[in-house]
């Protein structure tokens, strides 16, 4: 009893935003699990086993590009420390850039900040949950999925939410000043510089040719997914035969934190698994609980039924949106993929990503891809009238 006391005595003497979110999730996460003894009665003791069961999915993709972080870095250093310099950024903007926090982004970019942590938490959480998650992630599996005649649709969607990505970047460098991660205004926009003429460069091809961008978005992720798949084979097979491969080896060898990259991979998917275990439950009582009010306000913004659903289905995963999209209306089709290219998992996979590898960035994460994904939904009702008249141009 006494270990007991003294730990709810520390607890609630560090108390923070991170740890109310944390808490509240593992609350749901109890829930799921009586629910799952008692056979499932509510339904959210299946949302329970979700959490583990994406343990498997998590795997395939994210130990591949984490066991390679050390080689990237290695091999990316000398090339793009000179590049960033020139704009006065810090090289750990590009693990943001262009890979998703969970897929990479996140370890490159702290592995290629050296000590600036700040710098490395800015890109490697916010921009990788928003940027990269986008490219690497969105893009990709929604073309697997979206019907040919949703493209245009899907293109013009993921224009627009980039365009407010820089948004949801302010706001999250806002609340990193409060959550020990502080960054300085002029260095804060001079590490987003470069980020930005990316951005705008992405925008503009979407603009001019939207469909000749996503298959160079789907090309990109294709070939990002032979490279994790082939780096995983190679992490697996060195550690349990024994064998050493030139340059490799640094997969399974033991790094700085005396703990090897394969090893430390496994432990942070084991640790995002263990928060997902409560968020899905979560995600489950919000939707039903909350999704009249939701959909209140969807209607209020021109949203169909379906529109409503995938809007608050987004939040814990973009893949159940997709499945929606075909049952929009154009209009509603448009506002859902803004929305989810920031604010996509910010409830689901980037919740429980964040509170495994850095929980004192929860809040700022939240609050940058909700800026982001809230701008972006304005900003497409009010482009809405203009881009479905230039789909349905270029449809006729």
């Amino acid at each position: 009893m006494e270990v007991f006391v003294q730990s709810l005595q520390q607890y609630v003497s560090s108390i923070s935003i991170h740890t109310v979110i944390l808490s509240v999730t593992m609350i749901f996460m109890l829930v799921g699990a009586v629910d799952r003894i008692r056979k499932n009665r509510h339904g959210y003791g299946e949302k329970f086993e979700e959490g583990f069961k994406a343990m498997g999915p998590l795997s395939l993709a994210m130990i591949g590009m984490l066991v390679l972080t050390p080689i990237l870095r290695q091999l990316l250093e000398p090339v793009l420390t000179p590049v960033y310099q020139f704009f006065g950024a810090s090289p750990a903007m590009f693990g943001g850039t262009l890979l998703a926090c969970d897929m990479g982004g996140y370890p490159l970019a702290m592995q290629l900040a050296g000590p600036d942590e700040a710098i490395g938490q800015f890109s490697g959480i916010l921009l990788g949950s928003m940027l990269g998650c986008t490219i690497v992630g969105s893009v990709p599996i929604g073309l697997g999925i979206l019907k040919k005649e949703d493209r245009p649709y899907f293109a013009y969607g993921i224009m627009v939410g980039m365009v407010t990505i820089p948004i949801g970047m302010l706001a999250g460098w806002a609340v990193m000043l409060f959550t020990g991660y502080p960054i300085g205004f002029v260095s804060m926009l001079k590490n987003l510089l470069p980020v930005l003429l990316i951005a705008l460069l992405i925008i503009l091809g979407l603009w001019k040719k939207p469909m000749a961008m996503l298959r160079g978005f789907t090309i990109f992720g294709k070939g990002l997914t032979a490279l994790i798949t082939l780096s995983l084979a190679a992490a697996v097979l060195q550690y349990e035969t024994g064998l050493r491969f030139p340059l490799l080896w640094q997969m399974v060898e033991p790094g700085d934190s005396g703990v090897s990259p394969l090893i430390e991979a496994l432990q942070i998917v084991g640790l995002i698994a263990i928060v997902l275990i409560g968020a899905f439950p979560m995600v489950e009582f919000i939707t039903r609980h909350f999704s009249k009010a939701l959909g209140v306000l969807g209607r209020k913004l021109g949203l169909d039924e379906s529109g409503c659903a995938g809007m608050v289905a987004s939040l814990a995963n973009g893949i159940a949106t997709f499945g929606l999209i075909e049952k929009m209306d154009p209009r509603s089709k448009l506002i859902n993929i803004a929305f989810l290219v920031s604010a996509s998992c910010v409830i689901g996979d980037h919740l429980g990503f964040t509170a495994g590898v850095s929980p004192g960035m929860i809040p700022a994460m939240i609050a940058g891809k909700l800026a982001a994904g809230v701008t972006a939904v304005i900003l497409a009702c009010a482009m809405a009238p203009m881009l479905l008249e230039k789909i349905g141009d270029q449809k006729s």
